[in-house]
């Protein structure tokens, strides 16, 4: 009896979990910071750089290699990663090499969300830097990236 008591009482707990998982999920959207349904790390990380850059996000999410444009006319694509701490080794994968922006922009979370690390790199770095595989790009974050990049840091 005191495990069925338990479960019920777990059972309870996840739906108001979910129901305030839900309601956040609504609030941040009605805030315009989530702005699909993938995962906040995306969303939140196009947010922040948009209100950093000063940059009007894509109309579209699912625009061919452009996540947003400044006043100047200049392109911005924007990944994220989560890592531990900002000299984690990563890779911020790119579909299209060939569509060209004028920036990409990387930012570093912690596991809980706080910016490690925001850096601006111009397409032609990122051409230059870029493993080509299979079905994508790949930008590494990795000790000799880091040297490279460090003063493109924002």
């Amino acid at each position: 009896m005191r495990y069925a008591l338990s479960m019920e009482a777990n059972k309870l707990k996840v739906e108001l979990i979910v129901k305030q998982y839900l309601a956040s999920r609504q609030a941040l959207k009605e805030l315009g910071i989530l702005r699909t349904d993938r995962n906040l790390q995306g969303d939140y990380a196009e947010w922040l750089v948009a209100e950093k850059l000063k940059i009007k996000l894509s109309e579209s999410t699912i625009e061919k290699g452009i996540d947003g444009t400044d006043n100047k006319g200049n392109t911005y694509q924007i990944k994220s990663r989560m890592v531990e701490k900002v000299n984690d080794n990563t890779s911020f994968d790119i579909q299209d090499i060939s569509f060209p922006f004028s920036f990409l922009i990387c930012v570093l979370f912690s596991k809980n969300l706080q910016v490690l690390k925001i850096l601006k790199i111009p397409y032609e770095t990122v051409l230059e830097l870029c493993v080509k595989n299979k079905n994508n790009s790949r930008l590494r974050w990795n000790k000799e990236t880091r040297k490279l990049l460090e003063n493109l840091s924002l």
